[in-house]
């Protein structure tokens, strides 16, 4: 049993290093060394563009995260010293132990993504600055170097780019990373919804999806009639923001907003289009057409098996919810979609207390055996 245990803690710790595995260097820009008296802040000093050429010797420097744990720190024979290293000036030269990355090698590193913290171990281990350590700089050759740092870090650029800051006393530093071999990552796939269920205008045949995605182009990307009034369509999208409507019969009809909706581009200009900025992948809120939120009623998943419903709606203190199904989870959240209450459960009714929420409509995000379904509350 000890041995199973050991191999599931293995596997976990392999799965949590998977985002830093691999080899890094210094992003080859200005603004790749900052330091300031608070985080992300490099108003003291930022490595200016000349200076990244002028010290090309510390940017052709590699670190390399294995996924077992395993730091190898390459410098190639030659990296930028500075004078608290026992050189007379600044300049390119031979690595200086013990941070030359061989003489206390192998060093090994935790990265914890949860909490968003990388800690390299070995005396002289580093990267960015060697002279950077937390709490303090080493100014001087006999101070002793740390054996372990533990460095602040997050990632962009599809995690092709690592920012590590670290907090020396009196203020911090920044270190910009770039994959050497950046990692090309499919574009994340977005589920659209939108509930037909309170449609009231001229007979239609399809439902469709428009946007800045695909050229506004009609009927290039045709949603599915998952029954009970739910359309659905899923499309691989790059990350950024788009614009978007729900169309009918491709151009024949279309939703029509004032602007002055939660939903809506904030842009002003004469189209009044719906948005989302997608980071990765995602299930957007089941939406009634035309409107920015969930229809109110009876609520029925997108496989058609499962009916719930809640009452009172409006609200005012306590709120039943059942279902057909067993009900696993509730989500609140208000209409920005920022969360403010979770429950677990397991059974087919749940009384939500609403008395601490402000007066307003929230979205209820029901999960059951059998789907999700979306649900518009109002609380009074």
């Amino acid at each position: 049993m000890k041995n199973v245990y050991a191999f599931v803690f293995a596997c976990l710790a392999i799965a949590a290093n998977a985002q830093i595995v691999g080899t890094w260097r210094l992003a080859d820009q200005a603004g790749a060394l900052a330091v300031g008296p608070n985080q992300g802040d490099g108003s003291w000093w930022s490595i200016p563009a000349g200076d990244v050429i002028t010290r090309a010797c510390l940017f052709d420097d590699s670190i390399k995260f294995d996924a077992n744990g395993a730091m190898t720190h390459y410098m190639d024979g030659n990296t930028w010293l500075e004078t608290w290293q026992g050189v007379p000036a600044e300049s390119c030269g031979a690595p200086v132990a013990p941070h030359d990355g061989t003489t206390n090698a192998p060093y090994t590193y935790a990265y914890d993504n949860l909490a968003g913290t990388l800690t390299v171990n070995g005396v002289g281990a580093h990267i960015g600055l060697a002279k950077v350590i937390n709490g303090a700089e080493i100014n001087n050759p006999p101070a002793p170097a740390a054996s372990t740092i533990t460095y602040i870090v997050s990632f962009a650029n599809n995690d092709n780019t690592m920012i590590a800051d670290i907090n020396f006393g009196p203020g911090w530093w920044r270190f910009i990373y770039e994959r050497t071999n950046a990692i090309s990552l499919p574009d994340p796939n977005v589920t659209f919804r939108v509930n037909m269920s309170d449609y009231s205008g001229p007979a239609y045949t399809g439902v469709f999806l428009n946007g800045s995605f695909n050229g506004w182009c009609g009927n290039c990307n045709p949603m599915t009639d998952q029954g009970n009034g739910v359309w659905t369509v899923t499309l691989p999208l790059p990350v950024g923001t788009k614009e978007y409507k729900f169309t009918l019969d491709g151009w024949s009809f279309q939703e029509e907003f004032t602007g002055t909706e939660s939903c809506i581009d904030p842009v002003a200009d004469q189209f009044n289009n719906r948005y989302v900025e997608i980071t990765g992948d995602t299930t957007l809120a089941l939406v009634c057409y035309n409107s920015c939120t969930a229809c109110i009623g009876v609520g029925v998943d997108e496989m058609g098996t499962n009916m719930v419903r809640f009452y009172p709606n409006p609200a005012k203190g306590n709120v039943t919810i059942e279902s057909s199904a067993t009900i696993y989870e509730i989500v609140c959240s208000d209409l920005n979609g920022k969360q403010l209450s979770t429950g677990l459960y397991k059974n087919n009714k749940v009384v939500l207390n609403t008395e601490s929420f402000n007066k307003g409509i929230y979205l209820l995000q029901i999960k059951t055996e059998n789907g999700v379904i979306t649900e518009k509350m109002l609380v009074e």
